[in-house]
């Protein structure tokens, strides 16, 4: 596990909000590591390509940004104003510790009016976002110097080892996801492949969608496999609203996706002795599993989930076991979808 612990460490301490951020590096580094073939496209996606020996391709799809901030104003006394990229619950952001990425990287915190200044009727209101904002210390002057309005602004990562596998840090949705397709690529460059792999960590996704939609459109890909996280235990969910840490990957079945392909993963995960679990998704998938299946004609797509505690705050939880078994599982499918397939992009279907 120690190999995954470091590349989760760099990809979960890097920042990605929208186009900002250093993340896209570290994930192309991680591939020139591996001698595997990528490009840091126009978009702020990652791409990596394995050539196979057929004209049939796959794409692996696994979100690399983070849920942030903008700065949206900077008042006269320094304090930074905040936009929010993506869905953050505002009710944990008081003293939060934040990193702000200007001309250089400013640390600062969350602060809010002091309950002592509150009057009475409004103490257990939810303060809003727009009654917030970002304390850096600094001399107004400097502020203006270093940060200006369109800044993002991101939550100040620690990684942290809890008991055995579980690990806590921030951005481990999706980065859990993207550790998880990097295994992957790496076990496959050492394998004999029938599909052309096309591994995406996909810009965007809790905001627009726009790698997916983008990359899903220029890529000559019959199928789709996107990794992403899924709700963990909580006291307040009911069983069939999570999918515990330490249980393995789980299999999305739903609308978006064909029954064929979830069936396949089943029967992939219990041949291999894989743990797993099911989740229903009788609509949208929440994830980029619609930006690609609903691209050019049509892109047969499944979604895995990596159980995720603590869902887009700074301390989320996964367990590195998760992990692993995910990416046994997705390299087992496509070697298992790849017998079943004659290869060609007349058709999008696995035949009977």
């Amino acid at each position: 596990m120690e190999h995954i612990d470091e590349l989760l460490a760099k990809l979960t301490l890097a920042t990605g909000i929208g186009y900002a951020g250093n993340v896209k590096n570290v994930i192309y580094g991680e591939l020139q590591r591996s001698q595997i073939k990528g490009t840091i496209e126009k978009d702020g996606s990652v791409s990596g390509y394995l050539k196979g020996r057929t004209d049939c391709g796959i794409m692996i799809a696994c979100h690399i940004d983070e849920v942030g901030f903008m700065v949206s104003s900077i008042d006269d006394a320094g304090r930074l104003s905040l936009s929010s990229v993506g869905g953050i619950d505002i009710s944990i952001l008081p003293a939060q510790q934040v990193m702000v990425h200007g001309r250089k990287s400013i640390e600062g915190y969350i602060g809010a009016k002091p309950p002592h200044l509150v009057p009475k009727e409004e103490r257990k209101q939810l303060l809003p976002l727009d009654k917030l904002f970002v304390d850096t210390g600094l001399a107004p002057s400097m502020v203006r110097n270093i940060i200006e309005v369109g800044d993002c602004v991101s939550f100040l990562g620690k990684y942290m080892k809890l008991q055995g596998d579980l690990r806590v840090v921030k951005s481990l949705d999706n980065r859990a996801s993207v550790a998880c397709g990097i295994l992957v690529m790496q076990e496959l460059a050492q394998r004999e492949r029938a599909f052309n792999i096309y591994f995406v960590a996909t810009s965007q996704e809790e905001y627009t969608g726009l790698g997916a939609r983008i990359h899903a459109y220029r890529l000559p890909v019959d199928y789709g496999v996107v990794v992403d996280v899924s709700l963990a235990e909580h006291p307040d969910l009911k069983d069939h609203e999570i999918n515990p840490l330490g249980s393995g990957p789980v299999i999305g079945r739903g609308a978006t996706i064909p029954e064929k392909l979830s069936d396949l993963l089943i029967e992939t995960a219990k041949e291999n002795d894989i743990s797993y679990q099911i989740e229903p998704l009788p609509t949208y998938t929440g994830t980029d599993a619609e930006g690609i299946a609903f691209s050019r004609e049509g892109i047969a797509t499944c979604v895995i989930g990596i159980p995720l505690r603590y869902m887009h705050t700074p301390v989320e939880v996964v367990c590195l076991k998760d992990i692993q078994r995910t990416k046994r599982l997705i390299v087992s499918y496509i070697e298992k979808l790849a017998s079943k397939e004659r290869c060609g992009h007349s058709s999008n279907k696995i035949k009977d």
